[in-house]
């Protein structure tokens, strides 16, 4: 056990020891602008050590070799788990990412919501502003018709300018050669290939001279004077580390002697802190243009112009201020022959990452400039344009997805104008009289703006008809009125639909035909009123009728289930009062009536009380009434025909009293017996005369006969 944990320290020790040693390599290299050979190290180290600063480093990598998607991503995760360490750099590197592959909408919100919280509502605005202009560009459509050039390979080709019968462009080295560890692609140089032969691939191209194409610098884009005798080129610079000798490029200059480019030279303007590069001359020769990223400028790179002088000297290189440059990236100038400025930016209102601009030369100076359009500009970076003497036509370089790889140049003809306007939409319709459709001329229209402002206002014509012009994307209110009519309004909300007519027609109700309508309803919701009421007092008294017809039902069905109920329930009292009869022998059934036998009971001649015999047989009847608690009974008992009949009458009760008596006092509840005195009027033995009975028989007519009259 204690050799596996020391196993586990030792790899613990070691995996930390490597993670360590990869970060440092790994930052090693992002400082020397190796992001090529960054990635796989970060990558790595993600399982492990997921910081900010490895994120930023991570996604940067990915932003500056072109895998926007990657770079995206990145960007997202850091904005979501360490927002409050990224910079408004690292949100324009999201938004510029976002825009490169495609999600216009959040790169967008990405922005607003980082400025909403950090700038505050002149920075929203602004950006609100950029994105409708955008939106406007867009709405021109495809200004050009563009095609992939066949020279172009998986590697890097840009910078393409028409030079008599030749193309004269940048690529990567196509032969061997170092590999710039930037991305991983060969040194650049500068080729020449027969315009003739654009479509036979790259291997027509050859070099443009081995005195300008060096073996381990970069050399780039380029302009040649219209006398074909001077050449100014990108290359960069010698002194300091690798990665600082690719930042920092310089403009060198050549002259043609006998065929050859020859007395290469560095301009003086350039410096070994910053770069200088992209030079670009005006028409006449006399102004060198260039992008350059020294001190003094807006930001970044900003585009400079210089004066050539007749001696070959050069002046000061001037800034082309705050219209053309911002504080981002404005690199690749071209001037066409009219003096109009091309130039490629990230800080102008763009479709992502470098898009081309032209700011048009008037009165001397360059006006404020616009984007390009589609398909010239993408998503992506979009650079190194040149036109031909026509200024329809020419190349310009793009790594946008679906080319060969890298940047490839294209061709491309305007087909379209720069025709760039706002959006706009219109409001039209005619005022009407409601009731009988005819048109209202010269009613007042009034156009609102959503805070209730007057836009314009007007009178329509003979013909009721009216029409305002309107921005897209905005609420509107439309009102009219006309003398002796009521007024009307209507709210219009327009969309990004560009020249869309929105119908703002509206119909006025006369106020004379109002105050008729106004009665009219009035009278109709008075017998609507009335309607309801009789139909809710016949419903109520439906409901009523129906409520009693169901409650006799109910009843009738209760009394029908309670009748049921009595029924079975006297056939199974009847069924248990046989079965007792017949369980029970002093219980039996006599005619028509259920008594309860025992011996005899007789009284003494004009006597009522109990004999003794008598007591001991009405025991026994105490003891079924105890057991069968139901029965209810008639003690009737009966006198012989000797004497009057009340005197009978009231002995026979007397008789019945006594025993009665008697079982109540054994047990038996008073409202169970019932004592009945029958006198003479039932005698088993008739003795008529009354001598004709023996005493015997006399004796049977005194009796006492218990019949149960109820068996609950």
């Amino acid at each position: 056990m204690k050799k596996l944990m020391f196993i586990i320290f030792v790899l613990g020790i070691s995996q930390g020891i490597f993670a360590q040693d990869g970060l440092k390599r790994a930052n090693l290299y992002f400082e020397r602008t190796f992001y090529s050979d960054a990635i796989p190290l970060y990558e790595q180290l993600l399982e492990h050590h997921k910081s900010p600063e490895l994120i930023k480093n991570l996604a940067d990598c990915y932003y500056r070799t072109f895998d926007m998607e990657a770079a995206a991503r990145w960007y997202t995760y850091l904005a979501s788990n360490y927002g409050s360490r990224m910079d408004e750099s690292h949100y324009f590197k999201l938004n510029q990412s976002l825009k490169a592959i495609g999600d216009y909408d959040r790169a967008n919100q990405v922005l607003l919501d980082f400025y909403a919280q950090h700038y505050g509502a002149d920075k929203v605005d602004q950006l609100k502003t950029e994105i409708t202009y955008l939106e406007n560009v867009r709405a021109i459509g495809e200004r050009f018709t563009i095609s992939n050039l066949d020279i172009n390979t998986p590697t890097s080709e840009f910078g393409a300018v028409k030079v008599d019968s030749m193309l004269v462009y940048s690529a990567t080295r196509k032969h061997t050669g170092k590999t710039f560890r930037w991305n991983n692609q060969k040194y650049l140089d500068i080729y020449v290939h027969p315009f003739d032969g654009l479509n036979m691939g790259d291997s027509l191209s050859t070099d443009l001279s081995k005195t300008i194409n060096t073996k381990r610098k970069h050399e780039g884009t380029f302009v040649i004077t219209k006398d074909r005798k001077t050449l100014y080129f990108t290359r960069n610079g010698r002194k300091g580390t690798e990665s600082e000798k690719i930042k920092n490029l310089k403009i060198y200059s050549a002259e043609r002697v006998d065929g050859s480019w020859t007395h290469i030279r560095e301009l003086p303007f350039n410096g070994d802190g910053f770069s200088t590069e992209h030079p670009a001359l005006n028409a006449d020769g006399t102004q060198l243009y260039f992008a350059s990223d020294r001190e003094g400028g807006f930001g970044s790179f900003d585009i400079y112009s210089v004066a050539i002088h007749k001696d070959g000297t050069y002046g000061n290189p001037i800034n082309l201020g705050e219209d053309i440059n911002t504080d981002k990236k404005e690199q690749f100038p071209f001037l066409d022959e009219a003096d109009n400025l091309y130039f490629s930016s990230n800080g102008h209102p763009g479709y992502g990452l470098l898009d081309i601009f032209l700011a048009k030369r008037g009165d001397g100076i360059f006006e404020k400039p616009d984007n390009l359009g589609l398909p010239v500009n993408s998503g992506y970076d979009d650079f190194s344009l040149s036109l031909d003497s026509s200024g329809k036509t020419g190349y310009f370089a793009s790594n946008r997805s679906g080319g060969k790889g890298s940047d490839d140049i294209y061709s491309f003809t305007e087909t379209k104008p720069l025709v760039i306007e706002s959006c706009r939409q219109y409001i039209a319709g005619t005022v009407t009289d409601k009731i009988t459709k005819l048109p209202l001329a010269h009613a007042d229209i009034r156009l609102l703006d959503a805070q209730g402002n007057i836009v314009e206002s007007l009178i329509t014509d003979q013909n009721a008809f009216f029409e305002f012009m309107i921005e897209c994307s905005t609420e509107y209110r439309i009102e009219a009125e006309k003398e002796g009519y009521e007024d009307n309004f209507k709210i219009i909300r327009t969309d990004k639909e560009r020249n869309a007519v929105n119908d703002g027609s509206l119909t006025l109700f006369l106020v004379q035909e109002r105050e008729r309508m106004n009665a009219l309803i009035l009278r109709e919701k008075q017998e609507e009123a009335e309607k309801v009421a009789k139909a809710e007092a016949e419903r109520r008294a439906r409901e009523e009728k129906m409520a009693e017809q169901e409650r006799i039902q109910k009843e009738k069905e209760l009394e029908e289930k309670a009748a049921i109920a009595r029924k079975k329930a006297d056939l199974e009292r009847q069924q248990d009062i046989e079965e007792t009869i017949a369980r029970e022998k002093s219980i039996v059934k006599e005619n028509d009536r259920i008594i309860i036998k025992t011996p005899e009971i007789h009284f003494d001649y004009s006597l009522w009380y109990l004999r003794r015999e008598s007591r001991e047989r009405l025991g026994k009847v105490v003891e079924i009434m105890k057991a069968y608690p139901g029965i209810v009974l008639e003690i009737g008992t009966h006198t012989d025909i000797r004497g009057n009949a009340e005197y009978n009458r009231d002995l026979s009760q007397k008789r019945a009293d006594v025993a009665k008596d008697f079982l109540v006092k054994s047990g038996i509840a008073k409202h169970r017996i019932i004592a009945k005195g029958y006198g003479e009027t039932s005698p088993i033995v008739i003795c008529e005369p009354e001598d004709s009975c023996s005493e015997e028989d006399h004796e049977w007519n005194r009796r006492c006969e218990l019949v149960i009259i109820k068996w609950e």
